[in-house]
């Protein structure tokens, strides 16, 4: 008996709305579009966004084309202003589109609109095409909508950008958020060297909306070769010091360098690469995230370097770009690095993280000066 084919992987997010978005750039959209929650996950709505925005510049560009484009959420929205604009032709135009943004709690209101739309969509006359996004919700309108199966009608869903790489290629820059940074990089005419996109990703977090912040950071800065150095200065840098900065004083033995970073931290915060300012809780989860990475990093060009290989090539391929300020960094930290002591960063770390979401530990900085007190007392025993 043949075996059963393999099931389609569904594409990425960052790969359904580029592949949309440039089917509404040319109008190519079905009767109905329906940009659905995911059924697992977090939803990430900057996907949806960027099809209406793909569609909306392609309606106002045609100026035989009514377009109505109405926000769901605003208190000043009414059904009847869909009602109208389904039932009568346009006077002023030959043809008609529609987009409907953050319809969720409007569905629920007023059912009749769910209802509507689906007739339309079955119908030759009306709208060419109509962008619905549906949004988180579990009502009965948005269910039916999410259900059908009448033709004309397409749906996708977006969920978030998974941060971490898949097991079978644990490198960072192997994660769909890094992937989608590479390819909205090249874009740009950017060009991302090896480490770089998951440093950001690392850095900015798997949001596409800051991901894309910071792509267009570099632009304007007019840098077109990012490596892992540029990215730290533009998405990690910040006069209080940054999560990077304690994770490389922890694994460079400055015991000092990383007990001032966390009074900094405690006493004005942590300022991320657009702006934002993240008390010392909210940054905790960062933080350790770094530290992790990074001894994981130097934790592989430790046992490579063990082994013969030159610094260079340990940090090669260990996906970091071997500059000369990188590799002077990694020189230090490997100094005070035995594996010994990395094993010593990873019990601190998994005890940290124990003390803060377990044993209710609730002051982070506290957790952040314990862990540092701890790794170093170990240190020296």
């Amino acid at each position: 008996m043949a075996a059963a084919a393999k099931k389609k992987r569904a594409p990425d997010p960052g790969t359904s709305c580029r592949e949309l978005c440039s089917r509404a750039a040319k109008g190519d959209l079905p009767k109905l579009l329906l940009i659905l929650p995911p059924t697992s996950g977090e939803e990430e709505a900057w996907f949806g966004e960027q099809v209406m925005k793909a569609a909306r510049d392609f309606g106002r560009g045609i100026p035989e084309l009514d377009l109505l484009d109405l926000d769901c959420a605003s208190p000043d929205f009414t059904p009847d202003l869909v009602d109208g604009f389904l039932s009568s032709p346009s006077l002023f135009a030959s043809r008609q589109a529609l987009i409907l943004g953050r319809a969720s709690k409007a569905l629920n209101k007023w059912p009749r609109l769910a209802e509507a739309l689906l007739n339309c969509a079955s119908s030759d006359g009306g709208p060419e095409w109509i962008v619905l996004q549906v949004g988180s919700g579990s009502g009965k309108a948005a269910k039916s909508l999410s259900a059908t199966r009448k033709k004309n009608i397409e749906k996708v869903r977006f969920r978030g950008l998974y941060a971490d790489p898949p097991p079978w290629r644990p490198d960072p820059d192997a994660s769909e958020a890094a992937v989608f940074v590479a390819t909205e990089a090249g874009q740009r005419n950017l060009q991302m060297h090896r480490g770089a996109a998951g440093l950001l990703v690392q850095l900015a977090g798997a949001r596409p909306n800051d991901l894309v912040q910071a792509l267009e950071h570099f632009v304007l800065l007019g840098m077109d070769s990012i490596g892992e150095e540029e990215v730290r200065q533009v998405a990690a840098r910040s006069a209080e010091g940054t999560a990077f900065d304690f994770a490389d004083a922890i694994l460079s033995g400055d015991s000092g360098g990383a007990l001032k970073l966390i009074r900094s931290l405690n006493a004005v915060g942590m300022r991320t690469w657009d702006g934002r300012r993240l008390a010392a809780r909210e940054a905790f989860g960062m933080v350790l995230s770094t530290v992790s990475r990074e001894r994981q990093k130097t934790a592989a060009v430790r046992d490579a370097v063990d082994h013969g290989k030159s610094i260079e090539d340990a940090l090669k391929a260990a996906g970091s770009s071997p500059s000369m300020p990188v590799v002077r960094r990694m020189e230090k930290r490997l100094g005070a690095c035995s594996p010994e002591f990395l094993k010593v960063v990873l019990e601190g770390l998994l005890e940290a993280e124990t003390n803060v979401k377990m044993a209710g530990w609730r002051n982070s900085s506290r957790a952040l000066e314990y862990l540092a007190f701890r790794i170093f007392q170990r240190r020296r025993a």
